[in-house]
């Protein structure tokens, strides 16, 4: 399967890190997790599809393989 992310899912994913999570081993797991706690908050159908995605993607990945991947927002 294609592990890559697009565009806006590497920037919601990087909305999480830059929130204080390290990329340390832990690091897929607290993406994970915030971005489980904040779709519940969510009313925009497509940041829920777009959430959903990606932590089906996220949860495919072994924690080495999301600590090699480079997630920088792009502006």
């Amino acid at each position: 399967m294609n592990k890559r992310f697009t565009v806006e899912e590497s920037n919601l994913i990087s909305i999480f890190m830059e929130e204080g999570i390290d990329l340390d081993v832990g690091g897929r797991k607290n993406v994970i997790n915030g971005i489980n706690k904040t779709l519940k908050h969510l009313e925009d159908d497509e940041m829920v599809e777009l959430s959903l995605c990606v932590l089906a993607k996220l949860k495919e990945l072994t924690d080495h393989e999301f600590m090699k991947m480079e997630f920088v927002a792009a502006e």
